[in-house]
C-alpha cells in the first residue's frame, strides 16, 4: 500500500484540473468561434438570400402569367422556404404541391422532370419516398453547388416546368 503525503485538500487536488479544464475550453471556444466565423463567410458567398429569391420568384410569375395561376416556391438547401407566392386564382393544393417540388429538387439536387421519369421508368420506390416527384421543380446552383431550389405548380407539367425555368435564369443572370 502507498502512502501519499501532503496536502490533500479538495481545493489543492482539484486546481490543476481546474487549469487543464480552463484552457481545453477556452481553446474549443476559440475553435468554434473561428469555425462559426468560416462558416458565415462561406454561407455568404453560396447561400440563397432572400433578394435573390424574390428575383426568382418575379420572373417566375412573368412567366406564370402566361397561363394559368401557379404557386412558386423557393427552398434552400434544408427545404426550408425562402419565399413563396401564391398567385390570386391559382387553386389552394398548388402551394403545397409547389413546395414539394422545391424540396424534392433541393435533397435530390436534379430536377424533378428527372425524377418523374425515373419513376416511370421503373423506380416506383420514388413515388413512396415522400417527395413530390412530378415536373415543375428544379435545382439553383451557384458555381454548379446547389444552393436552393424552385418549385411551381398551377398549370400542366410543361407550363409548371417553364415557369420554373424563367425563375432558375433569373437568377443565374
Amino acid at each position: 500500500m502507498q502512502r501519499y503525503v501532503g496536502n490533500f485538500s479538495a481545493v489543492a487536488l482539484f486546481k490543476p484540473r481546474a487549469e487543464g479544464a480552463i484552457l481545453a475550453i477556452s481553446v474549443s471556444l476559440a475553435l468554434a468561434l473561428s469555425t462559426q466565423a468560416h462558416a458565415q463567410s462561406v454561407k455568404a458567398a453560396n447561400d440563397l438570400d432572400t433578394a435573390a429569391a424574390r428575383k426568382v420568384i418575379s420572373a417566375a410569375v412573368v412567366e406564370a402569367q402566361k397561363g394559368p395561376p401557379s404557386s412558386v416556391f423557393v427552398v434552400d438547401t434544408s427545404g426550408a422556404i425562402v419565399a413563396a407566392e401564391r398567385m390570386d386564382g391559382a387553386f389552394p393544393a398548388s402551394a403545397k404541391i409547389a413546395q414539394g417540388k422545391a424540396e424534392a429538387a433541393a435533397a435530390f439536387w436534379q430536377s424533378t422532370s428527372n425524377l418523374e421519369n425515373a419513376a416511370n421508368g421503373g423506380r416506383a420506390a420514388l413515388l413512396s419516398s415522400g417527395y413530390v416527384v412530378m415536373q415543375g421543380g428544379i435545382p439553383l446552383k451557384v458555381d454548379g453547388k446547389v444552393v436552393g431550389a424552385i418549385g411551381v405548380s398551377g398549370g400542366n407539367k410543361d407550363q409548371d416546368e417553364a415557369v420554373a425555368k424563367a425563375g432558375v435564369a433569373a437568377f443565374s443572370n
